[in-house]
């Protein structure tokens, strides 16, 4: 097991699950750490002696600032043990060594944290890729796929925040994407031609695929229109579509099908995936009577020419690939018609399904889909053809301003008429020389990145045109709309009523969804949920249908507090979750029969409620075999309480597997047995007992009162108990989360920190302490209601400051 860095000890201890009412002094380094180098290191790296041509004496005091890979290097030395080295007559003890690791780390975090919030004259912050979907979508009606292949790349992250305006940087293959996304986007917004309209619809087997011996006596028993395709737990259907799309764009996709779910089993699940692109694009569960087909339709963004859909059942079953799992040359009607004798049954003999399986009859496709909004703005901006340069420049006008989020300038302008004008000049037909421009507007600065401050001098507020951005990207994803952009331009955005009024209005939006989905996922890592795919033999009931149901649930979590002015200590502690049917079968929770996440009570004995007793958080901190409680820790203290530590020492050996002829072991007993060192052991101490709290869920968050492990004797159970550095013990995650609700302050501040680094694209530093601290205070007065925390975060100062 990995040694944790020494400084969590004293994070912890100094106010991580203390009383929000201790008050840390500032730090000093000539009387927090200066005795410790004079006594321990400045003897061998000071003026007199330098091994290693080191010397610490000459360093610069502002730990954090001023050199900082040479401070780095002697936290590394401190926290491994090798200095001060072990031959000199006067060692600290592991507690002073501890004490200043951790001061060194929280000086060099500060540090880090202060560079990457440095604002200049002026701040660039790059559109990440869901940002750019959502504004190209809301710009030109063209909803580009920016995950297909050849695509945009994954944004990088700072702690788990994708927003962060220093670490989105630009590089030449970004530029060389962007330019072909803005071709894509405009070819399809712009067509040579207006597409043809396809309305098609289907039998999921035709009669041309029907054997020519039972086509005859299907026709003459009128049941050739009746023919059904049926699909065994992980069949795969590949006739969805006949004909060649006609243009890229929208399209409407339904399936008319039944799903028979077996007594107390899975349903099945219609699982639609796009081969050439690579994408999922539709999956649900599906419940309805064989005589009793149910439509289900999605809309999916597809290229010109014939899709490559597979359609699989994909639920766990038996194997199609022996000769019984096979479909047979006699066309499926009905169970009651039955299947050839060769050939796996369907039911039993009381007529119920003896395997979740999917009958498909028909398959429709509409598109491409243009709605009267997005069809209105492509037409603002590519005027007709007989029109002269003053259409075309209003039209570019149009584009620009919302584009680039603020008024443009008719020397800005003058730029893009000028290539429309060139392109002309050339030959170019009136649509493509347009198109060009209008490529330059999407390929400029100031649409790939949210631009605040001006090149001319010093402003540390945002004007009307800039909070516009702030807010619609905080709440929506995407550019403001024309509301929001006419209220800057006149100057009333910054007014409180009118902000106010604006926040609610964007928040009762579905857009909002996709801040609920964004900062959750963010805040949560929830990216690494799968990142290490359980053991299949461990754990063969976990699959992707579990795992995107368990990445929903806190998603669909935060939304229910935030649509419902919840407050914060739902996430700590709750009595409901939101589940759908997958997910509440891996809990034990009973009705529940939708695809979809639903508010769920929790029974009163039940082992979940809040956040931390979620599948997927529990899941993210293990690494596919086994849970991992100093992993589980870290998140507590990253998620929950702010506090990221830095990487533990290097060569530090893990905790072998079990020897199968040893005395069965849990983890805990392992981790404790394999702590030696008194430096490892106290920061342990600190950290450990935030993990093991939640030692009765294993490695995907399924309940047990027992450890499972290889070696001889009763497997062990488990002991979820603890005490924390101030003290306070607790015998079962239970408590640790009624210890944890004691000290809301400290959550509530941690989140407040984690929205104003999302919203604000950049770290927080000293400078934010005093106005993050005002956001805090309305929270309480508030009782830590997120909504309002929300409105009051968009309300403060800091959110009106670059």
């Amino acid at each position: 097991m990995h040694r944790l860095v020494l400084s969590w000890l004293i994070l912890l201890t100094c106010g991580l699950l203390v009383s929000s009412h201790a008050a840390a002094a500032e730090p000093n380094f000539e009387t927090d750490v200066q005795p410790y180098f004079a006594a321990h290191c400045i003897g061998c790296h000071g003026a007199e002696e330098q091994e290693g041509d080191f010397r610490v004496d000459t360093l610069s005091h502002q730990v954090g600032l001023e050199d900082t890979p040479q401070w780095a290097e002697v936290r590394e030395r401190i926290s491994s043990g090798e200095m001060p080295p072990q031959d000199q007559t006067d060692l600290p003890t592991a507690d002073e060594s501890n004490a200043v690791v951790a001061w060194l780390s929280a000086r060099l975090e500060e540090g880090e944290a202060a560079r990457m919030a440095a604002r200049g004259r002026v701040s660039y912050n790059r559109l990440t890729r869901d940002e750019y979907v959502n504004t190209v979508r809301d710009l030109l009606g063209v909803h580009f796929d920016a995950t297909d292949p050849g695509g945009f790349l994954e944004d990088p992250e700072w702690r788990g925040i994708e927003r962060i305006g220093s670490v989105l940087t630009l590089s030449a293959s970004n530029i060389e994407k962007y330019l072909a996304a803005g071709e894509v986007v405009l070819a399809e917004a712009y067509p040579d031609s207006p597409p043809e309209f396809l309305e098609t619809s289907k039998r999921a087997i035709l009669e041309k695929q029907i054997n020519e011996a039972h086509r005859e006596r299907l026709r003459a028993e009128g049941l050739l229109d009746k023919v059904r395709f049926e699909m065994w737990p992980g069949d795969i259907f590949r006739y969805s579509a006949s004909e060649a799309l006609p243009a890229p764009g929208m399209y409407e996709i339904s399936y008319t099908l039944s799903g028979l779910k077996p007594p107390n089993g899975r349903a099945p699940r219609l699982f639609v995936y796009e081969k050439k692109l690579d994408r999922v694009l539709f999956e649900q569960d599906i419940l309805a009577p064989e005589d009793e087909p149910i439509t289900v339709s999605f809309l999916a963004h597809l290229p010109k020419g014939r899709p490559s859909i597979d359609v699989i059942n994909q639920v766990p079953g038996p194997s199609n690939t022996p000769r019984s799992g096979r479909h047979g040359n006699r066309p499926f009607i009905s169970i009651k018609d039955g299947r050839m004798p060769w050939q796996m049954k369907l039911t039993d003999e009381q007529g119920r399904p003896r395997y979740p399986f999917l009958i498909m009859d028909s398959i429709s496709f509409r598109g491409p889909l243009i709605s009267d909004q997005e069809r209105r703005r492509r037409n603002e901006y590519m005027p007709d053809e007989a029109v002269g340069l003053a259409e075309i420049r209003q039209g570019l006008r149009r584009l620009a301003r919302r584009a680039f989020r603020r008024n443009v300038s008719d020397q800005e302008l003058d730029g893009f008429v000028g290539i429309v004008e060139a392109e002309l000049a050339a030959g170019a037909k009136h649509q493509d020389a347009i198109k060009t421009g209008m490529l330059a507007i999407l390929c400029s600065k100031s649409f790939l990145f949210i631009t605040e401050g001006d090149a001319d001098g010093v402003r540390h507020g945002l004007n009307d045109w800039e909070l516009a951005s702030r807010l619609s990207y905080l709440m929506w994803s995407t550019m403001p709309d024309d509301e929001l952009l006419d209220l800057a331009e006149h100057g009333e955005l910054h007014k409180p009523e009118v902000l106010k009024q604006q926040f609610r209005r964007l928040l009762a939006d579905d857009r909002a969804d996709r801040f609920c989905d964004s900062f959750t996922a963010q805040w949560l890592q929830l990216r690494k949920v799968g990142m290490f795919p359980p053991d299949q033999r461990l754990y063969p009931d976990y699959d992707q249908s579990l795992e995107d149901s368990m990445i929903e649930e806190p998603k669909a979590f935060f939304r229910e507090v935030l649509r419902g002015n919840r407050t914060l200590r739902e996430f700590i502690d709750s009595d409901w979750t939101m589940a759908n049917a997958r997910l509440a079968a891996f809990y034990g929770l009973p009705d529940v029969n939708s695809g979809q996440h639903q508010l769920v009570s929790l029974p009163a004995d039940s082992q979940r409620g809040g956040l931390l007793t979620q599948a997927a958080i529990l899941s993210l901190t293990s690494d596919g075999t086994r849970h991992r409680p100093v992993h589980r820790g870290k998140w507590v203290s990253e998620s929950i309480f702010g506090k990221s530590p830095p990487p533990p020492p290097a060569n530090v050996d893990p905790i072998e597997p079990n020897p199968v002829t040893a005395p069965k072991a849990t983890l805990r007993m392992k981790l404790e047995a394999h702590i030696h060192d008194p430096q490892c052991a106290s920061c342990h101490r600190a950290i450990d007992p935030l993990g093991l709290a939640f030692d009765n869920f294993n490695a995907i968050g399924r309940w047990r009162t027992v450890e499972v492990t290889e070696g001889t004797g009763e497997d062990p159970q488990v002991d979820p108990s603890g005490e924390l550095p101030d003290g306070r013990r607790f015998q079962t995650a239970q408590e640790f989360k009624q210890l944890l609700l004691a000290d809301i302050d400290r959550f509530n501040a941690t989140l407040i920190e984690k929205l104003a680094t999302y919203g604000m694209r950049r770290t927080m530093s000293f400078d934010d302490e005093e106005d993050l601290a005002a956001v805090a205070a309305v929270s309480r007065q508030h009782d830590y209601r997120l909504a309002d925390l929300l409105e009051a975060f968009v309300l403060s100062e800091l959110f009106q400051k670059r």
